[in-house]
């Protein structure tokens, strides 16, 4: 008995259908994107910060994090104070301390705290779910269409990554007053500081907005296979031979 692999046939559901298949078909590499994606992203803050202070980093510190929290909810009676201090916890922290300056001070820092690792690593699910739907397609485009297609739905998954990983970036430098907030990362990496700050209000809605275009863009892609001129149904076939 033979029996030919089951092929998905997106004409015969719709794109939100086909976006939930496609997290159960490619969990292992979404998996691995959300897991190497914010592996990715620190490490380039680190690098940058490398490159443009010229230091190494020498010290490395991991913050009671957990223990923090529970003597922040001990403390803080009203929830509204407690939460955004919560989120503001770091867990680990690493950069570069000049010693030129009495016990010394850290010039430049780069830190994870758990919320913003969260985000990071949700943004890197949906590039994973992006990467699996757009490897599955089963479309009858021509070459030139499936170009098009591919530049327009990379474009929107690198501006979602680019928006989400921006107003997520979480240096600190000594000469921005170690300004906690993305804006004050955004001038370390190079941004004009009053547009920096003009922008700062806004940071939650563009990472908001960042997370939408990476889970549209997941639509688009279902979209397009589903609607591929001439796509032959790929049903599943079962097909018997003599043993």
């Amino acid at each position: 008995m033979t029996v030919v692999p089951v092929k998905f046939d997106y004409r015969k559901t719709g794109p939100a259908r086909a976006v939930f298949s496609g997290l159960a078909r490619g969990r292992v590499t979404i998996l691995l994107f959300a897991a190497g994606f914010p592996v990715v992203f620190y490490l380039l803050l680190l690098g940058v910060l490398v490159i443009k202070y010229g230091h190494l980093p020498n010290y490395f510190t991991r913050h009671a994090w957990l223990e923090n929290v529970l003597r922040i909810i001990h403390a803080t009676p009203s929830v509204t104070d407690m939460v955004p201090i919560i989120l503001n916890e770091w867990l680990l922290e690493i950069g570069y301390i000049n010693y030129q300056y009495g016990h010394g001070v850290a010039e430049w820092s780069l830190s994870i705290i758990p919320h913003k690792l969260a985000i990071m690593s949700l943004a890197g699910a949906l590039i994973g779910l992006n990467v699996v739907l757009l490897t599955e397609q089963q479309t009858a485009w021509s070459l030139p269409q499936q170009c098009v297609r591919t530049c327009q739905t990379s474009f929107l998954t690198s501006l979602g990554a680019l928006f989400t990983g921006m107003t997520n970036a979480t240096v600190f430098s000594v000469a921005c007053c170690s300004v906690p907030s993305w804006a004050g990362s955004l001038t370390i990496l190079g941004v004009d500081t009053s547009l920096a700050f003009s922008l700062e209000p806004f940071g939650g809605i563009a990472s908001a907005a960042g997370l939408l275009a990476l889970a549209i863009s997941a639509l688009w892609i279902a979209r397009d296979s589903r609607g591929a001129p001439g796509a032959a149904p790929l049903a599943s076939q079962h097909g018997a031979a003599p043993c």
